[in-house]
This record gives C-alpha cells, sequence and structure tokens, in this order.
C-alpha cells in the first residue's frame, strides 16, 4: 500500500514531525540519556512520571 509506505516515510523525518509541532523521537531519547547521565541521576524503575522529565 502507497499510504503506509508513505506514512513510514513521513514518521522516519525529522522535519515531519516538527511540523506538526512535535518532537522527533530520537530527540526525545537523546534527552533522556542526556538526563540519566547527569550525577545522581540513576535508570527508572517502572513507568516515568512527569517528575521524571522536570528538573528540581
Amino acid at each position: 500500500m502507497q499510504t503506509q509506505s508513505t506514512l513510514k516515510q513521513l514518521r522516519a523525518d525529522p522535519f515531519e514531525w516538527r511540523r506538526r509541532g512535535l518532537t522527533p523521537p530520537e530527540v526525545i531519547q537523546s534527552m533522556i540519556e542526556q538526563r540519566l547521565a547527569e550525577p545522581g541521576h540513576s535508570q527508572p524503575v517502572g513507568d516515568p512520571s512527569y517528575q521524571d522529565f522536570f528538573r528540581s
């Protein structure tokens, strides 16, 4: 199906995510990895909460 391949191409393009006001998944993954690399942070246990994404 052409529609599925088109959607797959759009999802792979970071510009298309930003164009719709969203952050690409790769950028979110990078932010999480940077946050976990900071001193005093460990791998989360269980599901993340809003608190996990805001600096205290």
